[in-house]
């Protein structure tokens, strides 16, 4: 693992913390924001995570833990993705902490993603997650 590249983003959002929350936390949300990924879990912390989907005609499951659950304020879960091509091992789970921010205008979105396998895993994260903010903010901002 890569201690030293992690991707951090910061978003305002034009929308309260409960809307954002909903959108980030749901199989439905998740869904739009992960490019049509099935999110399975039980939503609570120590629950396992799967995102089930097909990607360039691949089928394919990653997964991870919940590891916090603050409603409307952090979800932060660990990350195995079946692309990375790396062995399905703790040490090679990525970590992905969203936070979230009441603001005059409506809601701070922080993501931190960590603990990325490879320099490549990081580089791909990294660009990745502009596009999801900006469906995250497109989506949530079109519902209020």
């Amino acid at each position: 693992m890569l201690q030293d590249f992690v991707v951090t983003k910061a978003l305002d959002i034009n929308a309260p913390v409960s809307k954002v929350w909903n959108f980030i936390t749901t199989p439905e949300g998740i869904k739009e924001y992960l490019f049509g990924t099935n999110a399975i879990s039980e939503w609570k912390v120590g629950s396992l995570i799967r995102f089930v989907g097909v990607y360039e005609g691949k089928s394919y499951e990653d997964r991870g833990t919940i590891e916090v659950f603050d409603e409307e304020k952090v979800f932060e879960y660990t990350y195995y993705s079946s692309f990375s091509g790396v062995p399905d091992q703790a040490e090679n789970y990525t970590v992905v902490r969203m936070e979230l921010e009441p603001t005059e205008e409506g809601t701070r979105l922080k993501v931190k993603h960590s603990n990325f396998p490879t320099e490549t895993a990081y580089q791909n994260n990294e660009k990745q997650w502009d596009i999801v903010l900006d469906i995250i903010k497109d989506k949530t901002e079109e519902r209020n």
